[in-house]
C-alpha cells in the first residue's frame, strides 16, 4: 500500500488545480454534508434515548403514586381489621364510609408529596424544607391505641427515621439512585448539546476537513509516487538532528524547536495558499509539525524500499533488562569483509569468541554499501547485490580460519565511501538498527569515526554500557594532508568532545593512539590462535638448530600513503648503501599502490610488491 500523508496529497492537488479544483471541491462539499447527515443523526438517536429514559422515570414516579393511592383506598375499606359480612352475596353493599384515621392521615401525605416534588427539595446536606411527621404519628397512636403501637411501627418503618437518618437526610436511600441518574441524564444531555454542536461550527476542523478532502479526491494517477524531500523539509531535518551538536555550541534547543516549526509551517502554508480557494484560512495549528514531519520522513523511506529490524516509533520501547539471564553484547564497526582493514577483522572475531562462550547474545553490526562504492573498496572487483549475499561470504571466511560455526547476529546499517577520508561514514543514525530490547552493552569500533555525524540518539542514553577501541591515530593522518596542522588541531577535540559524549570507556590498543578521555591503554584484540601454533612450531624449529624466518623481512599494510609507505622510501633510500643486497618484500592493496611502485622504481630500491594477505598466510 502506497500511503501518502496529507502534505504529499495537497503537494500534488496544488500542482494542477486546473484538473481538479472544479470536480474536489463538489466532492468536498458532498462529503461535508454526508458528515453533517450523520451528526444530526447522531444526536436524533441521542435525543430519543434521552426522551425514553424520561419516559421511564414518570412511569416509575406514577407507579409509586397509583400504589400509594391503592394503599389508601385499602386503608378506606378496611383499615386495620377484617370487614364483617351482614349482607347475602347477592346484595350489594355500600362502599364503607373513610375512618377517621385515613381522614387524618390524607393532608399529611398530600403534603409529604408536595415537599418531594419541590425543586427546594434536597438530598445532601440536610434539606430545608422540613416535614413535621409528629401529626401522622398522634393520628396513627390515636386510632390503634397504645397497645399497637410496636406493629404499627413495623408496618410503617420506612415512614419513621432514627437519628442517623435525620443527619444523612429525609428518604436519602430512597431516592438517592434517582437524583444520581437525572444528573447523568442532564451532563448527557449538556455535553451532546454544546461540545459537539461546537466541534461541527468550528472553522479550524472545517477548514482541515476541505483540504484534505480535496486531496483525497483528486486523481489516483497522480498518487502513484511520493514526491522526495524539498530543500525546505531537508533544512528542517538537518536542524532537528542536529540539536545536540547546537546545544553544545550554546544554541538552546528551543531556539531549534522555532526554526524547525517557522520552515515547516512556511512549506505548509504556501502548500495550503495553492490548494484553499481564495479567501480561505490558512491558520493551522503547529502543535504537531513534528509529527507531520516524521511522517513525511516515514513516507519517503518507505517508498524507497528500504527498510531494517525495528521501526521508527518501536524504538522507543524499554531498554534491556539487566536482570536477565544473558546480556546481549552490540558490536559497532567502521569496515567489512571482504575488506582487508583491522576494523573489519578483528571485530569480526571478537564477536565470533564472545558468541563461542554462550554466557552472551552478540550482535555485528557492519556497513552496507552501493555497489559503486564496493566496487572501489573491495578488492578484485567483487560485489554483492545484497546483505545476505555479503553474510554468506563473511561466515564462509570466518568458519575456515576459526574451525567452529559461531552463533551470533550480523546486521547492517548503510554507509557511504568517502573518497577524501578513504573511510566508511555511517549514512544516518546507526544506533536505531538495534532494538531497544538488545540494547545492552555496546562496543563501539573507532567510536570518534563511527560519531563524527552521527545525529541520533545518544548512544550512553541507549545503551547501559557503552566501550569505545580506539584502533587509528587519525591525527597522523589529517596532518599529511594540505593544512595538516590546523586540521589535526580541530580534528583532536572533535574526536575529545565526541568520546565524552557518546563512551562510558574508551580502550586504546596502544599508545601510539590519541590520547582521549575516559581512555586506558588495553590490547584487548587477544592472539588468534593460528599465530600462537606458528609460534609453537617455529619455537621447536629453534630447539632443533634449524634456521628459522630464512626469507628476511616482510612489510604488509594497506596501500596508501598513511601507513607509512613513504617513510619506508625514504628510508631505505638513505641507507640504500648500508642495505647492499636487501631485498624487502611489501604486500598490500590500496589507492596509492600506483604511485607508491613508481617511487620505489624511481630509487631503484629492491622492494617486491604483491597483492596483499592475511598476517597467517602459508606464504608468510
Amino acid at each position: 500500500m502506497n500511503y501518502k500523508p496529507p502534505e504529499a496529497r495537497m503537494a500534488t492537488t496544488a500542482a494542477s488545480p486546473s484538473t481538479a479544483s472544479g470536480g474536489s471541491i463538489v466532492a468536498a462539499e458532498k462529503a461535508l454534508s454526508f458528515i453533517s447527515k450523520g451528526w444530526h443523526e447522531v444526536r436524533s438517536s441521542a435525543d430519543a434515548d434521552l426522551q425514553l429514559l424520561k419516559t421511564r422515570a414518570n412511569s416509575f414516579k406514577n407507579l409509586a403514586d397509583r400504589e400509594l393511592e391503592n394503599f389508601l383506598n385499602s386503608a378506606s375499606r378496611s383499615p386495620f381489621g377484617v370487614p364483617s359480612i351482614t349482607a347475602s352475596a347477592t346484595v350489594s353493599a355500600s362502599p364503607p364510609a373513610e375512618s377517621d384515621f385515613v381522614k387524618k392521615l390524607r393532608p399529611k401525605l398530600s403534603a409529604i408529596r408536595r415537599a418531594y416534588s419541590s425543586p427546594d427539595f434536597k438530598f445532601y446536606p440536610r434539606p430545608k424544607i422540613k416535614i413535621d411527621l409528629s401529626a401522622i404519628k398522634n393520628a396513627i397512636v390515636a386510632e390503634v391505641g397504645e397497645e399497637q403501637e410496636v406493629d404499627y411501627r413495623d408496618k410503617f418503618r420506612k415512614w419513621r427515621f432514627k437519628d442517623k437518618e435525620k443527619d444523612a437526610g429525609q428518604f436519602g436511600e430512597f431516592w438517592e439512585p434517582i437524583k444520581v441518574l437525572k444528573s447523568r441524564f442532564r451532563e448527557l444531555e449538556q455535553k451532546s448539546s454544546s461540545e459537539i454542536l461546537e466541534g461541527i461550527k468550528s472553522s479550524d476542523i472545517v477548514e482541515k476537513f476541505k483540504s484534505s478532502l480535496k486531496a483525497i479526491c483528486k486523481d489516483p494517477s497522480e498518487s502513484k509516487e511520493v514526491p522526495p524531500l524539498d530543500v525546505t523539509e531537508l533544512l528542517a531535518c538537518f536542524v532537528r538532528q542536529s540539536s545536540p551538536l547546537l546545544g553544545q555550541l550554546g544554541i538552546h534547543r528551543d531556539i531549534s524547536d522555532k526554526i524547525v516549526e517557522s520552515l515547516c509551517s512556511k512549506r505548509k502554508n504556501h502548500l495550503l495558499l495553492r490548494s484553499l480557494p481564495v479567501g480561505g484560512s490558512s491558520e493551522f495549528e503547529n502543535d504537531n509539525i513534528g509529527d507531520e514531519l516524521d511522517l513525511r520522513l516515514a513516507s519517503v523511506l518507505h517508498s524507497t524500499g528500504h527498510c531494517y529490524e525495528g521501526g521508527f516509533w518501536s524504538d522507543s520501547g524499554k531498554q534491556h533488562d539487566i536482570s536477565e539471564q544473558k546480556r546481549h553484547v552490540a558490536i559497532v564497526t567502521t569496515a567489512s569483509l571482504p575488506w582487508m582493514t583491522g576494523t573489519a577483522i578483528n571485530p569480526l572475531f571478537r564477536a565470533a569468541y564472545l558468541s563461542k562462550c554462550a554466557e552472551q547474545n552478540v550482535s555485528l553490526l557492519v556497513p552496507w554499501l552501493c555497489k559503486s562504492d564496493q566496487e572501489r573498496v573491495y578488492p578484485n572487483n567483487l560485489t554483492f547485490s545484497s546483505p545476505e549475499e555479503q553474510e554468506k561470504y563473511i561466515r564462509n571466511w570466518l568458519e575456515e580460519r576459526i574451525g567452529f560455526k559461531a552463533d551470533f547476529k550480523i546486521s547492517f546499517y548503510p554507509g557511504k565511501f568517502s573518497q577524501s577520508r578513504r573511510s566508511i561514514i555511517p549514512a544516518g543514525d546507526t544506533c536505531q538498527f538495534i532494538s531497544s530490547k538488545e540494547a545492552d552493552i555496546a562496543i563501539l569500533e573507532e567510536p570518534e569515526h563511527l560519531n563524527w555525524y552521527h545525529h541520533g540518539k545518544r548512544w550512553t542514553d541507549k545503551f547501559n554500557h557503552v566501550v569505545g577501541i580506539v584502533h587509528t591515530n587519525y591525527l597522523e593522518y589529517v596532518k599529511r594532508e594540505k593544512n595538516g596542522a590546523l586540521q589535526a588541531f580541530f580534528v583532536k577535540h572533535i574526536n575529545n568532545w565526541v568520546v565524552r559524549a557518546y563512551c562510558h570507556k574508551v580502550l586504546r590498543l596502544s599508545a601510539a593512539t590519541q590520547d582521549l578521555p575516559k581512555s586506558v591503554i588495553c590490547n584487548v584484540h587477544g592472539v588468534n590462535p593460528t599465530f600462537l601454533k606458528i609460534g609453537e612450531r617455529i619455537a621447536a624449529e629453534k630447539e632443533r638448530g634449524e634456521r628459522t624466518f630464512s626469507k628476511g623481512a616482510y612489510f604488509l599494510g594497506k596501500m596508501v600513503w598513511a601507513k607509512g609507505y613513504r617513510e619506508l622510501i625514504d628510508l631505505l633510500s638513505k641507507q640504500k648503501k648500508n642495505l647492499d643486497g636487501f631485498d624487502l618484500d611489501v604486500y598490500g592493496n590500496g589507492e596509492d599502490a600506483r604511485e607508491v611502485q613508481a617511487a620505489a622504481r624511481s630509487l631503484d630500491l629492491n622492494i617486491n610488491f604483491m597483492k596483499g594477505r592475511d598476517h597467517a598466510d602459508d606464504s608468510l
